[in-house]
């Protein structure tokens, strides 16, 4: 798929959406981790970190997720209880960011979501 440029320089995607998917379960989000990265073609660095937080007041516990790339990161906030995520994709390069968005689309199951995209980069 051909990337449609930008800037040139990086990309940082924030998505923030509900969903009807497994998003209080450590290992499912680790796999969205690991399948985003494969999807927009960059490269982790380290294994996902998922970590379940329980808060005090239970609509804000929730699943944190993260996964460092040579190009970056990519970070994951789930709160199960609203079936609410927010999800960044942050690079150093360009990527597809129509890939990405139709990957989590359906990976997450997505019912509603809002994006923001952000160019990033030294070209200030």
């Amino acid at each position: 798929m051909k990337i449609k440029k930008l800037h040139g320089l990086g990309n940082h995607l924030m998505l923030d959406g509900y969903s009807e998917a497994e998003i209080h379960n450590t290992m499912f989000i680790e796999n969205i981790l690991m399948g985003i990265v494969k999807q927009v073609k960059m490269n982790a660095i380290s294994k996902p970190l998922v970590i379940n937080h329980t808060a005090d007041d239970n609509l804000e516990s929730g699943i944190t997720g993260v996964i460092i790339l040579a190009e970056s990161s990519i970070t994951i906030h789930t709160y199960p209880n609203k079936k609410w995520f927010t999800l960044d994709i942050y690079s150093c390069n360009e990527f597809d960011i129509g890939s990405a968005i139709n990957f989590l689309v359906d990976k997450l199951k997505v019912t509603k979501y809002k994006k923001q995209i952000i160019m990033r980069g030294e070209d200030i």
